[in-house]
């Protein structure tokens, strides 16, 4: 699972100092996904969940200005991810 380093490290944040606020955000963005009936196994990588998680970061954070549309693409992503069989809560 990615972690808030990497996710700095793509916001090009050269400290750890956000890493709390990050973390925070990765956690709301795994319960926006269980609200929603994804299973997400935190154990594992995924790259196409790591990269939702990157686009929500990125909306909370208005990231370059873009946080609208970081925020349309994570909702896009995610609703995406809920349509699919293998990410459904009991399947995985």
């Amino acid at each position: 699972m990615i972690t808030p380093s990497d996710i700095a490290q793509k916001m090009r944040i050269s400290h750890d100092g956000l890493n709390d606020e990050i973390q925070d955000n990765i956690d709301a963005c795994i319960l926006d996904f269980k609200r929603v009936g994804v299973n997400i196994n935190t154990e594992e990588s995924d790259k196409l969940i790591d990269k939702a998680i990157e686009l929500y970061c990125k909306a909370e954070n208005d990231y370059q200005g873009k946080g609208e549309e970081f925020r349309r693409n994570y909702g896009k992503l995610r609703d995406a991810i809920s349509l699919c069989e293998d990410y459904r809560k009991g399947d995985a």
